[in-house]
Formats: C-alpha cells, structure tokens, sequence
C-alpha cells in the first residue's frame, strides 16, 4: 500500500469542486503558469515550495481520483506541484468530476477509535 510512504500530519483530503473550476482542463486550472518549473515532477514531497521556499509542502489527496496524494501543495502560497506528468494528473483529476459526500451520511466515530 503506497499510503504507507507518507507522513499524513502533511497532507490533506478534499472534494475535486475545493480545488479547482470543473470547467476546461482541469489540471491547467491548478498551475500558475508564471512558475518557471511548473511542469516538473516530483515523486518525493519536495523540501521546498517553488515559488516562495517554505519547508510548509502537503500531499493533496483527492477524493475519487486517485488513492493517495495526488499533488503537492505550499501551505503557504498554495503553488501546487506536479507529482504526476500533467496528462496522468489530468485523467485522475477527471475520475473524480461529478462526484460529491455529504458529511451527515459518514456517522459519528470517536476520536478513541481513530488511527
């Protein structure tokens, strides 16, 4: 399992409609196209941001996307990076088009029966 690999105090899990316009490609609504790498890939949690260099990087995980981080996040300036080629981000990200949770359906769990 490759959620097994990452430190989940950073990262973070939401809806595709919290993250990006479901209008035109949605991969292209995520970039600021004015980051000179912004097309680069990184596997790893990069130690820095690539627009401002805060150490503040979280793993994005999508909701019916993908299993596990999908990009990466600055939570600090919000710049997100690639953790996939674009075209990949991009079929993942259209998986999870559409769908929608609504919080009242998921119970009640206590926090003593968290992981």
């Amino acid at each position: 399992m490759s959620n097994l690999l990452f430190d989940f105090s950073k990262t973070r899990l939401v809806m595709l409609d919290d993250v990006v316009s479901i209008k035109g490609s949605l991969v292209e609504n995520l970039f600021d196209n004015s980051i000179k790498d912004y097309e680069n890939v990184h596997k790893k949690r990069p130690s820095k941001c690539t627009r401002c260099k805060s150490s503040n990087v979280l793993g994005v995980e999508i909701m019916g996307a993908y299993d596990g981080i999908l990009f990466w996040e600055c939570d600090i300036c919000e710049n997100t990076i690639l953790r996939f080629k674009k075209d990949l981000t991009e079929k993942y990200l259209q998986l999870a088009k559409g769908l929608w949770t609504n919080p009242s359906d998921w119970g009640y769990v206590p926090p003593s029966k968290f992981n």
